[in-house]
């Protein structure tokens, strides 16, 4: 290979786009892998979230929440958009194609053996990563109550210990569970592919059998929900709201009352009051939520 031939090969910028599929098939070392030695920068649909850490170079944000996600991750700007274990539900084809990008889909149990050019430094962070950090940023901070979801989720990650899950349905609160939680391991967060009804309470009563720290998170107490909480011997369900029956809780007082309850043991119905309208900033930047029941 002459260097000009390699040059150019070094100079093809390529991005991988991982879904669910590829998680639960066991792809995620080799993609670790990859992006470590040839700092290609990754992507994730929100079932696939925890893949990195939210602060690692490789992890340019996760796709699929909002109408303008793939757009903001420049995916129509690469000379290759490799998909891998991603189902049309997480990322539509359709859309690739308007945007214009070069797309190709690669099996989970291939991944490992694709020629990924290395690069000279790491992927740059597309704006789904900036402009949406720009909007989420201040919303951790804000101690008002009721508290935001932004805020809510971010004390949940930073509280949650190693080896911790939270379980979130299909729906507003597991849409900022899904943009805002800021996850540290895969598996810290469980996101249905779609709405199905009781997803989280039976992640989270799983989770607890097993010996995990578990909450499920969910928009109300569905007749899913309730199935699941009546055969629990241990769960905890929080329920985020707006309608006037959660408690208007500050932070330090919504954990203590969440890990209260984990640690008391049992089955545990905690309303929480919360304060949606940041959906706003977060749709003025990647337009509007689409993963929700």
């Amino acid at each position: 290979m002459t260097a000009r031939t390699a040059r150019e090969v070094t100079d093809r910028n390529v991005v991988i786009v991982v879904g669910a599929d590829a998680v639960q098939s066991g792809a995620a070392p080799a993609i670790r892998d990859i992006a470590d030695r040839t700092l290609t920068g990754v992507v994730n649909t929100w079932p696939a979230k925890g893949l990195f850490p939210w602060n690692h170079p490789a992890h340019l944000g996760t796709v699929g929440l909002q109408a303008r996600d793939a757009e903001l991750a420049g995916l129509g700007g690469f000379d290759e958009v490799v998909l891998c274990g991603v189902s049309n539900d997480e990322l539509d084809r359709g859309e690739l194609d308007r945007l214009g990008a070069r797309w190709r889909e690669v099996l989970p149990a291939d991944i490992g053996n694709e020629p990924f050019p290395v690069r000279d430094e790491p992927t740059p962070r597309p704006a789904l990563y900036t402009e949406l950090a720009a909007v989420c940023g201040p919303l951790y901070g804000l101690d008002e109550t009721p508290l935001n979801p932004a805020r809510v989720a971010a004390d949940l990650a930073g509280a949650l210990p190693d080896g911790g899950v939270v379980c979130a349905d299909a729906g507003r609160s597991g849409f900022w569970i899904g943009r805002t939680f800021a996850t540290r391991t895969l598996g810290s967060v469980q996101l249905p592919i779609r709405a199905a009804a009781g997803f989280a309470a039976t992640q989270a009563a799983m989770a607890r059998r097993l010996g995990r720290f578990s909450v499920a998170i969910v928009d109300a107490v569905d007749a899913g929900t309730q199935a699941v909480m009546s055969r629990a011997k241990d769960l905890v369900v929080e329920v985020w709201t707006d309608d006037g029956s959660g408690d208007a809780l500050g932070s330090h007082a919504r954990l203590d009352r969440l890990l209260g309850a984990h640690d008391g043991g049992g089955v545990h119905v905690l309303p929480l009051a919360i304060d949606f309208s940041a959906i706003n900033a977060l749709v003025a930047v990647a337009g509007a939520p689409r993963w929700t029941a």
